[in-house]
This record gives C-alpha cells, sequence and structure tokens, in this order.
C-alpha cells in the first residue's frame, strides 16, 4: 500500500508543482469573469433550486467534466468519486457501492424515472451512456421517502438535455481509443415557441481486451451498443408537457477457449443480449412563481437473452445447442408514476411537498418460479421545509408504503440545513431505508448440471438506519476567485441483507436466497476545491470502514477501513480555446467478509490498492463548433489486482480482480453545426 501510495503522488508530483505556480500566477492577476460552485440540481428538490439552497447534499458532475474527462459511460465518471467503488465483472458488466453498499440498494434514474434490468442485483453502469447527458446528480444515504424502494443506499439522476425554445443545433461525434473502443452519435434538435423535437442515436463497438492479444477468450467481452432515443415537448404557461422514447440493445459476445484435436476444432460461444426501452411522459408548470405540479408516468422494458452455440473453428459455423439449460430469455415489464404538488408560499416559515408514486414490476420467463410473476407497491409521501429562525431549515418527511407483497413500515426522514453565515453551511440528516426483495430473489429457479440456485418467497424486507453530518465552506475570494471546502462523516446499519447461501447438505445442498447479512458502513470524507479562470484544482480524501455479520458468524464482526485519495486538476488557455486536464484517484485495500458457497463458511476478502490516472487535453476550433479531447488513459497500466474473492456459488473465487485495459490513448470530436 505504501509503495503505490508513493507511486501515485510522484506521477502527480509535476502537475503539483505547475499548479502552484499557476496559483501564484492566478492571485497576482485579477481575472475578468465571475466564477460559481453554485450548481442547479432537481434530485430531491420541490423545484429546480442551487446547491447553495438545497436541504439534501447532493453531488453534481456536469457535462463539461464529461468531455473533459473523455468518458462516455456512467462507470467511466463514477469511478473518479470519493466513497464510490467500481466493480467489473466480464459479463455483467459493471456494478458500483456508494458508501459501501450497493447492488439491489442503488436506485438509477434517468429524469427520475428507475432504470430496471438487474442483474446479479446490479444496474450495468456501462450501459448507461452519456452522449445526450446535461449533468448527473447522486444524493448518498437513504432515498427511500423520496424515490422509494431501491432507493436504501442512495440515488444516482441522470438527467438529460432539454430542447430550449427558438432554437435548433446538430451534433456530430466520434471517439477512438487504442484498446479498440469506436463509437459515434448523431443529435439534432429544433424548436420554436411552442413546439419542441431532439434526437440522439448512437452506436459504440468494443473488440474485447485481453493482455494477450491473440487470445480468442477476452478478460474484457467484446460489446456492441446500440442506442436511440427521442423527445417531444409543447411549452405551456409556466411550463412543459413532453413525452420521451428511449431504446437501447447490447450483445455480449463471450467466445470460449478452442477445443483442438485430431478430429475437431471446436469452441463453445456464448451471447448475451439485453434490449432496453422506456417511454415517459413528463407534465410540470408552476403557478404564480409559488406553487408547482410534476407528474411523470413511465412504461419499461427489458430482455436479456442468452444463446450458446457451438463453433466449428475450421469451417466457421455455428450450430445452436440444443438444450434448454444452455439457452434462456427473461422479459421484466414496469410500469411507474410519480406526481408532486409543492407549495413553496404557504407561510412565511413553512413550505410543504404532498406526493405519490405507484410501481409494478412483471416478470417472465422459464427460470421464474411458475413461468411469470408480479408485486407493486404504492406510495404516498409528504414533506414540510420549516423555517423556524432566518437560517434555519428543517425538512422532515414521511412515506406511507402498500406493497402487495410486504407488510411496509412508515418510512420517515429528517433533513437540517443551517447557514452559519453567508459562506458557511452545516447540513445534518437522518433517513430510513426500506427494500422489498426483488421476483429474482423470490421466485428465481437456476437448477441444471451445473446450478442449484433458488429464490425464496420467505424473505423478509432489508431495512436501513442512515445519519450524515456535512459541513460546506464556500468562499468568494477577490479577483473571482472561489474556495469550498467540504467535511463529512456519515453511518449506515442495514438490516436483514439478503445475500446467497447454501442450504442443505451432500446431494441435497443447493443455494437460495436468505436474510444472512447485517451490514454497517461508517466513514468521513473532506474535499477541498479552488478555482480561478484559468485554473481549477480539486483534492479529495476518505476513510471509511465496512463491517458484516453473517448469521451465526460471530468473527465476522470487525469493521475494516479503506482510504481513497482523489486529485482532479485542469488549466485553461483561454485566448486559444485549450485546456489540460488531470483525473486520478487511488482506491485503497478494500476487506469484506464474504459467504464461502463452495465450503459453507466466511472468508476475509480482499482486493488489493491501485490507483487509475488519466491525462487529457480539450481543444477548440471553428469559433467553438469544433471541439476535440484527446489523452492518456489509465496511465500507470493497471489490469489486474492481486485479490481474493469469492465470485459465486459455481465458482471457486478468483486471485485476482479486473480493474483497468491498461494504458491506452483516445481521442474524441464533436461538431456543432
Amino acid at each position: 500500500m505504501y509503495c503505490l501510495t508513493k507511486k501515485y503522488f510522484q506521477y502527480s508530483a509535476a502537475i503539483w508543482v505547475a499548479l502552484l505556480l499557476t496559483i501564484h500566477a492566478a492571485i497576482a492577476q485579477p481575472a475578468s469573469k465571475v466564477l460559481d460552485l453554485d450548481e442547479l440540481v432537481v434530485t430531491g428538490q420541490y423545484e429546480v433550486n442551487s446547491l447553495s439552497k438545497s436541504v439534501h447534499k447532493v453531488k453534481v458532475i456536469d457535462a463539461k467534466r464529461i468531455e473533459a474527462q473523455g468518458a462516455f459511460s456512467l462507470q467511466q465518471v463514477l469511478g473518479n468519486e470519493l466513497n464510490i467503488r467500481i466493480m467489473q465483472d466480464p459479463i455483467l458488466g459493471t456494478s458500483m457501492q456508494l458508501q459501501g453498499v450497493g447492488g439491489n440498494n442503488i436506485k438509477v434514474l434517468i429524469d427520475g424515472v428507475p432504470v430496471i434490468g438487474r442483474e446479479n442485483g446490479n444496474i450495468d453502469l456501462s450501459q448507461i451512456n452519456l452522449q445526450n447527458v446535461e449533468r448527473i446528480e447522486f444524493v448518498e444515504g437513504p432515498m427511500s421517502v423520496n424515490y422509494g424502494t431501491d432507493a436504501l443506499g442512495g440515488v444516482i439522476n441522470i438527467i438529460t438535455k432539454k430542447q430550449k425554445q427558438a432554437t435548433k443545433n446538430f451534433k456530430l461525434g466520434t471517439y477512438a481509443e487504442s484498446i479498440g473502443q469506436y463509437n459515434i452519435d448523431l443529435s439534432g434538435g429544433v424548436a420554436n415557441e411552442k413546439y419542441s423535437i431532439l434526437v440522439n442515436g448512437g452506436r459504440n463497438y468494443f473488440g474485447g481486451y485481453s493482455e494477450d492479444p491473440e487470445s480468442r477468450n477476452k478478460l474484457w467481452k467484446p460489446r456492441t451498443q446500440y442506442m436511440g432515443d427521442i423527445s417531444i415537448a409543447k411549452f405551456i404557461d409556466k411550463g412543459s408537457i413532453r413525452w420521451t422514447n428511449q431504446i437501447f440493445t447490447e450483445k455480449v459476445s463471450d467466445k470460449g477457449v478452442p477445443n483442438i484435436d485430431w478430429t475437431q476444432a471446436v469452441a463453445m460461444d456464448r451471447y448475451y443480449i439485453t434490449t432496453r426501452y422506456s417511454s415517459s411522459f413528463f407534465y410540470e408548470k408552476k403557478f404564480d412563481g409559488k406553487r408547482n405540479i410534476n407528474f411523470l408516468a413511465s412504461y419499461n422494458y427489458y430482455q436479456r437473452t442468452y444463446n450458446t452455440y457451438l463453433t466449428d473453428l475450421v469451417g466457421q459455423t455455428k450450430e445452436l445447442v440444443p438444450s434448454n439449460f444452455e439457452n434462456d430469455t427473461n422479459y421484466f415489464h414496469q410500469v411507474m408514476s410519480r406526481g408532486t404538488y409543492a407549495n413553496l408560499a404557504f407561510s412565511k416559515k413553512m413550505n410543504y411537498q404532498l406526493g405519490y408514486e405507484l410501481n409494478h414490476e412483471f416478470s417472465i420467463g422459464s427460470r421464474i418460479e411458475g413461468g411469470n410473476q408480479n408485486m407493486g407497491d404504492y406510495n404516498v409521501f409528504l414533506s414540510a421545509e420549516v423555517k423556524p429562525l432566518p437560517r434555519l431549515f428543517i425538512r422532515p418527511a414521511l412515506r406511507a408504503i402498500y406493497h402487495t407483497n410486504y407488510n411496509a413500515p412508515l418510512v420517515p426522514s429528517i433533513n437540517i440545513k443551517y447557514d452559519l453565515t453567508g459562506a458557511f453551511t452545516l447540513r445534518g440528516s437522518y433517513a430510513r431505508g426500506f427494500r422489498a426483495p426483488n421476483l429474482k430473489e423470490l421466485y428465481l429457479q437456476f437448477v441444471d448440471a451445473s446450478h442449484n440456485l433458488k429464490g425464496n418467497p420467505d424473505l423478509v424486507a432489508e431495512i436501513s438506519n442512515n445519519y450524515q453530518l456535512g459541513a460546506t465552506y464556500n468562499y468568494k475570494l477577490e479577483n473571482s476567485r472561489v474556495f469550498r471546502f467540504e467535511p463529512g462523516v456519515f453511518y449506515n446499519h442495514i438490516m436483514n441483507m439478503i445475500d446467497l447461501a447454501r442450504v442443505g447438505t451432500g446431494t441435497n445442498a443447493s443455494f437460495q436466497y436468505v436474510n444472512i447479512n447485517t451490514f454497517s458502513s461508517v466513514g468521513m470524507a473532506v474535499g477541498i476545491e479552488y478555482r480561478t479562470i484559468p485554473y481549477q484544482l480539486s483534492l479529495g480524501y476518505s476513510y471509511m470502514g465496512r463491517k458484516n455479520h453473517l448469521n451465526g458468524y460471530a468473527e465476522t464482526s470487525d469493521f475494516y477501513f479503506s482510504n481513497e485519495w482523489r486529485i482532479n486538476a485542469s488549466y485553461n488557455f483561454q485566448k486559444i480555446g485549450l485546456s489540460l486536464n488531470l483525473f486520478s484517484k487511488l482506491n485503497g485495500k478494500l476487506q469484506m467478509y464474504q459467504y464461502d458457497y463452495l465450503n459453507n463458511n466466511v472468508t476475509l476478502s480482499f482486493i488489493d490498492p491501485y490507483a487509475l490516472i488519466d491525462l487529457t487535453i480539450g481543444k477548440t476550433f471553428l469559433n467553438k463548433k469544433l471541439s476535440l479531447t484527446a489523452g492518456v488513459k489509465n496511465i500507470l497500466d493497471v489490469v489486474n489486482v492481486n485479490a481474493s474473492i469469492n465470485s459465486g456459488p459455481h465458482s471457486s473465487g478468483s486471485n485476482s480482480s479486473s480493474a483497468g485495459m491498461g494504458r491506452s490513448l483516445f481521442i474524441g470530436m464533436r461538431y456543432s453545426f
């Protein structure tokens, strides 16, 4: 750990020196523009609000940061954030942990609409494309009052671009990376004073990656993605009506190791095809600037198909393996609606919001008990923003849930914000979380020659408690310089956590979802940000402990702590439209108790520390119509990290963890017509 930390900071030393010199120059010379860190947010708000006025602590990643980083999918930007750990699986894709909590407990939204289709409990973040994204907002800790079940660990809300009145734009984007990644996208939008239409489409191709370039069986599997969406809007007085349709499809190719003898040369190839479709209707309107209504209704569709072929490597022919165990298709449908009414001037000392949310999900597939299952939850919620003192804001909230399968408790939360001065703010919160088991955990029946996994209709819902305390010091210096300092602490405790465990013995042994885990995480994080017109510097450090007690195993009751460091920096040469950017993060050693499925005991798993550093350059041409971004990703050439992980109930585990695809060069171009 010490050696890696030393190497990490050595690679950043030259950047540090340059930044110190830049700070000196920035202080010595007055800036010509005004800088600010007060961005607008919508997640968990009564209306579009600034960060400084938000009672919730919302973190924002804007489109400029996404472009500067050369990122095209969600996991690439989130992996640079503190308290977020990205996990890679060659088939299931990319998952994340937020404050140590992951899987089914992180809710991913696009414009407030849930993204469905979890594999092994996770939404594959590499399937969330950033082509048409205006910003990403995320809130750590339970948001069950605002967004219901699955928001027990936090919420990621992706805000897409909207076509403004009386505008038109057309953009072409391309991206190429030396690891075999080639992307292209096209978007166009027009609007008059009453109507707008915005259309986007794109293709992402990745040829796969292995340290041995001649290997047929790639460590990172080849993927081809197609995505498209259309948004049609009508502008009304102080509001809008909008209808959006989004479609995504991906093919993952897992080509097997060749089996060659004197009679044949064949390989077993598996293909995983994912299809997502979402159609959503939005209505929003303000009344007299004091009251507003927001309504959305959405239909979401998810399909995952798994097929196995026997490939003749000589004749280059493929034959579908005639086995139900080697081929499968699952379908998920969800209908949901959410509506809120907010009164922002109920009295001088109180505002309030009323809302409802309806969700119903259907699952169809050969590995679902009975062939199909469904369940729903129907919610009403209420919150108030009370101002007992001029600088004190208190927001209590409560959600009542009717669940078709569970007796759900009332879910409360309280957020407090106190402005000590115009620059210094304190925030504290308590939130209770609730997550009902999903359809797979309840009704999965995956039994074949090498698998014996079963759902459990007797599962108990997960319940959590989260406490957070933080401060923000946001100070505007002379010459339009801005300084921000943000320390914070948190504590999570999740009861009845669901995991797979072995049940039965001998030939009757199987693996079943059970309430086996009690999980806690505790930690602190501190961020420092400094901005001038030519220069921006962001430093961060976090220290987090994880503890999980698996039922019946008293030795699993210790906290294990890990560190994270982050250094992001940029320098802008405004006169020539050029920017230099550094994005770096060091992930410390991660330790966690895991259930050893094969040996029916508990082991201490770990992933050794590793650092990811990217250096990019951006340049604009043709009066900012053409923008180029190029650079080096993964400068330290990280591929596999030493680890000890129990991969699953049909695997003996792994002694390494995939963390990167080695050092690569990339270039991206975007042209606005």
